[in-house]
């Protein structure tokens, strides 16, 4: 019984040989077949694609002819309104330059009697006289410009003072109470 149970393993290595050359001639013919890809129509494509190229390549002469005619109704309705516009909005710009201007001198007007402290109709009127005249103004407002730095700088110097005042103060207050304590 000892016989029966042996095999020939030769014979067995052979077959798997057998079947494992078979299988790899299936594969490369498989892969054979699949590695043969039908190219034609991808060559047709580039062809057209070539030839599409070459055509947008060639210059092509256009006349492009823009003419706008002024004889033409909505031309000229268009250049009448914009002309109207113009017009409008520089009339509308002087306007405003007129009572800016105006505002500007009113303010410098109150600045001028703020500084004279006092006022009456006489004095009020050789003012408005004075704006007449372009040098006057400038004078006028070189005054004007000249006093309110003056009182400026005096109200720095009064708080500057009231500081000093104050800190000499408590300074004082500081040194009684050492005193004190001593």
């Amino acid at each position: 019984m000892s016989n029966t149970n042996k095999m020939d393993t030769s014979a067995v290595f052979e077959m798997f040989e057998t079947i494992n050359s078979k299988l790899d001639k299936q594969i490369a013919d498989k892969l054979a077949e699949t590695a043969q890809i039908d190219l034609t129509e991808v060559n047709t494509i580039t062809e057209r694609l070539e030839q599409t190229i070459e055509e947008v390549r060639k210059p092509v002469n256009v006349n492009h002819c823009h003419k706008i005619e002024i004889a033409s109704n909505w031309v000229f309705i268009s250049l009448i309104v914009m002309a109207f516009i113009i017009l409008g909005l520089s009339y509308a710009i002087g306007e405003q330059r007129k009572t800016i201007s105006q505002y500007r001198n009113n303010d410098l007007k109150f600045r001028y009697i703020k500084m004279q402290g006092q006022t009456n109709e006489e004095s009020i009127y050789r003012l408005e006289q004075q704006f007449k005249y372009a040098d006057s103004v400038r004078i006028i407002r070189n005054q004007v410009e000249k006093y309110e730095e003056l009182i400026k700088r005096k109200v720095e110097k009064t708080e500057r003072m009231n500081r000093n005042s104050k800190e000499a103060e408590r300074l004082q207050k500081e040194a009684e109470a050492l005193k004190n304590r001593k």
